[in-house]
């Protein structure tokens, strides 16, 4: 009986220090807004673009990763607020990235950069057809566009933003990591394509692409998502680019959620337990 009570006793000790480390920890909107540092960046396109920059709470000199996060199109504009970010699980959701627990594991610089809304059709993406008084047309009902020769300016001037907080900062190049949810999806696909040689994995989620660029963009890992009764961006296009990067032998997930609309696969991604540690697993040396 002494033996079974020792033996109760050692099993509920284990099991109430299992549950306590397995504990989300949750910040406040207060916490990250103190956390996430509000800048300015004058592009030389003459764009003054709004950003939020985290740097990591290890202060060595050693080098860390960097995650652009690009937001979707009802958060552009210029006011630098909290909604930039709002939507980026990473940040908002349990287990922050920003908690210290989390950064002694996965150490990084977070930038989130906010679109512009100077017209109707600025966006991160830029599609022929694209223009103020047709800010729409171009876009496929197959998820797909014919991407523009020229980027946009918030494009531009976010490329140039993320190279020169490479630059400004003991970030890590070989560990360059993007991830973008609806316009921010077309963001993220459109980043890749036009800087190839700048990212170590990508995480498009919800966004139209342009399937021509597969050649340019193969040796990208990416993991895809998006919910199969999504009534804003097409299923199809992620489907698409995730067949024609598994044809080209590429490193690509692809993960669709069944019954599940916009907005609600974001969260769902998020949550994924392996996303983290596939993306920090990632590096431009091992591609």
């Amino acid at each position: 009986m002494k033996v079974f009570s020792v033996f109760f006793i050692v099993v509920v000790i284990l099991f109430s220090g299992c549950k306590n480390s397995a504990k989300n920890e949750i910040l406040t909107k207060e916490q990250i807004e103190a956390k996430m540092f509000k800048k300015t960046f004058l592009a030389s396109n003459g764009l003054e673009m709004p950003y939020r920059l985290f740097s990591p709470l290890d202060s060595s000199v050693q080098k860390k990763p960097l995650i652009i996060f690009l937001h979707g199109r009802g958060d552009r504009g210029t006011d630098n607020d909290s909604k930039i970010y709002h939507e980026f699980g990473f940040i908002t959701q349990p287990n922050s990235l920003l908690t210290k627990d989390m950064q002694a594991q996965y150490p990084c610089y977070i930038l989130v950069p906010q679109c512009s809304n100077k017209t109707e059709n600025e966006e991160w993406a830029k599609w022929v057809g694209n223009n103020p008084e047709t800010p729409f047309k171009g876009l496929s009902k197959d998820g797909s566009y014919s991407m523009n020769e020229a980027p946009s300016q918030s494009g531009e001037a976010a490329l140039e933003l993320i190279k020169k907080t490479i630059q400004n900062n003991p970030v890590d190049a070989s560990r360059v990591y993007i991830i973008g949810l609806s316009m921010g999806g077309f963001g993220t696909w459109e980043f890749t394509a036009r800087q190839p040689d700048l990212f170590a994995a990508a995480i498009p989620m919800a966004g139209y692409s342009e399937p021509s660029k597969i050649e340019t963009i193969k040796h990208i890992p990416f993991w895809i998502f998006h919910g199969d009764t999504d009534k804003w961006n097409p299923v199809e296009g992620s489907r698409n680019m995730h067949k024609l990067l598994s044809n080209v032998n590429a490193d690509v997930k692809y993960t669709e959620y069944k019954n599940t609309g916009h907005g609600e696969a974001f969260v769902k991604a998020f949550s994924e337990p392996e996303l983290l540690p596939w993306l920090f697993s990632k590096s431009k040396k091992n591609n």
